[in-house]
């Protein structure tokens, strides 16, 4: 089919933009050239990539299947491109670290600002997602690594754990939680908890801690981030179950976090990177920074 690198990138900003228009601003050609580059992808291809609307343009199902590979494709090419350019020394170029919010608070902030001092021509990337959508970015090269709690192999991840993490029930002082002795998962299952979705590893956890024992919870809310987590139980609408790289912020918030019984479950925190990466030397120097840093 003789594919080109350019074509897959338009095509790959055409997909996600599901737009022309759009998509010839974000790569920087006229409308009617990025319009024509996918025309020529059709006719290589035999099939038709995109069906147009006057409002919108709807990729087929061929097209859905060619975007993984494309994803793939160029996100190698982005982490050659990345890795080259501090492949001699670590005066410039740039890292892309993937990790949730809170992980990005509680375990990358102190290794990144040590790194970014030592070195401060390299240009430093933090996407903050879920756990699902930073294996994404790593897997697509969007990421040079990530942080996340994942415990089955992955296909095209190389996985490193690093240590496993505690969680701890966070309610207000005022809360009834606070003021036991000793709290156990049976206790804090009847009280109404302010949930992640199902796309973050630490709901995941939950769900498995609970279903292991044969409990059920209620969740009063499900949000997308831990800050918005805390901010409900701050209101007093529920409590959460969260692991202890968030014990700063929750102290800072006038919360009070008290440890769960760890027996029965592990919520390991692992690194992850493609598994045919060759990182360059500036990502290298910040996971070494990240796993000095880790707890534990």
């Amino acid at each position: 089919m003789n594919l080109t690198l350019r074509e897959f990138r338009v095509f790959r900003v055409v997909y996600e933009l599901r737009s022309f228009s759009a998509a010839s601003q974000t790569v920087h050609m006229t409308q009617s050239a990025v319009s024509k580059i996918c025309q020529e992808m059709e006719a290589k291809v035999g099939q038709r990539l995109f069906e147009r609307t006057t409002r919108k343009v709807l990729p087929t199902q061929l097209a859905d299947q060619l975007y993984v590979y494309v994803c793939e494709v160029l996100g190698t090419m982005d982490a050659a491109e990345r890795s080259l350019q501090t492949l001699l020394d670590l005066e410039s170029g740039e890292v892309r670290v993937a990790a949730s919010p809170m992980m990005t608070y509680g375990l990358l902030r102190q290794p990144v600002a040590a790194f970014h001092a030592a070195h401060p021509g390299i240009e430093i990337g933090l996407h903050e997602l879920s756990t699902d959508e930073t294996i994404d970015y790593v897997v697509n090269g969007k990421a040079d690594f990530g942080l996340v709690s994942i415990e089955a192999d992955h296909p095209k991840l190389a996985i490193e754990h690093l240590y496993d993490e505690t969680l701890h029930a966070i309610c207000t002082p005022d809360h009834a939680l606070a003021r036991k002795r000793a709290l156990t998962w049976e206790v804090l299952a009847r009280y109404p908890h302010i949930s992640m979705h199902a796309s973050f590893s630490t709901r995941r956890t939950v769900d498995r801690v609970y279903g292991q024992r044969g409990l059920s919870y209620r969740s009063a809310i499900e949000v997308g981030t831990v800050l918005s987590v805390l901010a409900m139980v701050k209101s007093g609408m529920g409590i959460a179950v969260l692991p202890g790289y968030v014990l700063d912020f929750v102290k800072d918030l006038g919360l009070v976090a008290r440890r769960l019984p760890a027996g029965g479950y592990r919520h390991p925190i692992s690194l992850i990177r493609r598994w045919n990466a060759r990182l360059s030397n500036a990502a290298e120097g910040l996971i070494e920074r990240v796993k000095q840093s880790a707890p534990g």
